[in-house]
């Protein structure tokens, strides 16, 4: 990594960042000069000529600047050179690897296990995922087959009761679960005639809202965590359209979740969330305006899906759902009200938490805060999650996957037939084979130690990945450039930032 990076924001104001220091100062134009030289030995020579007198010195891009003031920031430059300001960056080593018996730990511990209830929906949204615009399986209109599922599910019951204070959320998706609402009746029922009454399991589903008026009673007598997919408004939800008359489904889910706030209102404060996609016709104003005013909720937001985008389809794809999606005019808008949900704010905290030096989670951090950078341990390339750590995911054929957002071609195992195959030694050497194939990226990203990544939306399997949140020195420097721009137009959200978003993380 570059030793430091000077940038200027588009106020005039100058700064750099020490990699080495993980410190953002204040700079001037002529420290910043000095900088950009630093491995140029011809050009120094050419400057430091030109400073042996007391005539004033023509800098390139400065116009002529009066000799005392160049020998005050040359001296500067070389007293922050002396004391680290300028060394490179240490990285965290991205040589790790995930050993087998990772996964059967995980397996033990896992918090989630989510099954695909039906390939069956109600809806045939425009940008869903199997849509003619992504490169996935054909759905069939498969049901989960119960049995299966149950053998993978007393599997994760077992292992967990030997650590019985880790809750388990057991989650039903789709297409739209409620579909094959007998299959969620039954995992219900057999977790209560099997799990031991000191394990801990609690149950969620996402789901479109079309059917909940019909079993509305039932998700509310067991407590069920509802997330229901909605855009906003009626022209933001018009991508989603009823499979029957290709008509939007807007009015029909409106009515079904106005008749649960109102016959079940605490239930709807506490339950339930909305989950969102950001396209292009709606944006972060239409978004918080409309939840907001409606139902007195922010949603979680997310963008659309852009990766395995069939090429035949890409320009329609980028027209349809991409064109005039992130507008200038929105970057600011709400950005107090939504706060740490506002994708400004959380990205700024990550790079104060993540570059800066004043953000301390645990209390060596504080007593030792450059331990973690001398540190000698492997970490894994990209984001990825360790696989069963966080959650186990049963396709509706019967694959076994490390959550639902993944390509139907990375199936980790299966459950057909008489037992669940998930054989440790395969899982963790496709891992490993993967790491190794991205990592020589990794190394060259300047964020790899804040990646978001994961590896399964890198194309990894190509034999050529790449990353869409890779970014070179060039991309870094605009990527702060655009916090502080940011910070400068607004002189209390770095205080609320500072304040407030750390500890909401």
């Amino acid at each position: 990594m570059k030793a430091a990076i000077p940038f200027t924001t588009s106020s005039g104001h100058h700064y750099f960042y020490s990699c080495h220091n993980k410190q953002f100062l204040l700079s001037h134009p002529l420290l910043n000069y000095f900088i950009r030289l630093a491995k140029n030995d011809e050009q120094w020579k050419d400057i430091l000529e030109k400073a042996s007198d007391k005539r004033p010195i023509k800098v390139p891009g400065l116009g002529k600047v009066k000799n005392d003031e160049f020998h005050f920031y040359l001296r500067k430059y070389r007293f922050l050179k002396k004391h680290g300001f300028f060394k490179p960056g240490a990285l965290k080593n991205r040589d790790g690897i995930i050993p087998p018996n990772r996964i059967e730990q995980n397996l033990a511990q896992t918090k989630q296990i989510i099954f695909e209830t039906t390939e069956d929906c109600n809806l045939d949204c425009v940008y869903c995922t199997y849509s003619k615009f992504y490169f996935n399986k054909n759905r069939e209109r498969k049901n989960i087959d119960t049995a299966d599922a149950f053998k993978l599910l007393d599997l994760i019951l077992g292992k967990h009761r030997l650590n019985p204070d880790q809750e388990l959320t057991v989650s039903f998706y789709g297409g739209e679960p409620l579909k094959n609402f007998s299959f969620i009746e039954q995992v219900v029922n057999h977790v209560k005639k099997h799990k031991s009454s000191i394990l801990k399991v609690k149950y969620s589903m996402t789901t479109n809202g079309l059917l909940l008026k019909k079993y509305i009673n039932y998700l509310v007598e067991n407590n069920f965590e509802l997330a229901i997919s909605l855009d906003g408004d009626e022209l933001a939800n018009s991508f989603r359209v009823l499979k029957t008359n290709r008509k939007p489904s807007f009015e029909l889910v409106s009515r079904n979740i106005d008749m649960v706030r109102e016959k079940y209102p605490s239930f709807f404060n506490q339950r339930i969330t909305f989950l969102t996609v950001r396209h292009s016709r709606n944006s972060l104003k239409s978004i918080y305006e409309h939840f907001s005013a409606k139902y007195g909720k922010t949603p979680i937001m997310s963008s659309i899906t852009t990766t395995g985008v069939v090429d035949e389809f890409r320009e329609e794809f980028n027209k349809t759902f991409i064109k005039n999606r992130f507008p200038a005019s929105e970057n600011n808008c709400y950005i107090h009200e939504l706060f740490t949900k506002h994708p400004m704010v959380s990205e700024t905290a990550e790079v104060f938490e993540r570059f800066g030096s004043f953000v301390f989670r645990k209390p060596r951090q504080l007593l030792n805060p450059q331990k973690e950078s001398r540190d000698n341990k492997k970490y894994l390339p990209t984001a990825t999650c360790s696989p069963f750590d966080l959650r186990i995911y049963m396709s509706a054929d019967g694959g076994i996957y490390p959550c639902e957002h993944i390509s139907r071609i990375f199936e980790l195992g299966a459950v057909r037939g008489l037992k669940v195959e998930i054989n440790p030694d395969k899982i963790t050497g496709t891992y490993n084979t993967y790491f190794n194939k991205i990592k020589k990226l990794c190394k060259q990203c300047y964020l790899s130690d804040n990646c978001k990544e994961c590896i399964f939306n890198t194309a990894v399997e190509t034999g050529i990945p790449r990353c869409e949140f890779f970014m070179n020195k060039q991309r870094f420097s605009s990527h702060i450039t655009q916090i502080f721009n940011y910070l400068e137009e607004d002189q209390q959200l770095f205080a609320r930032i500072r304040d407030e978003a750390f500890l909401a993380k």
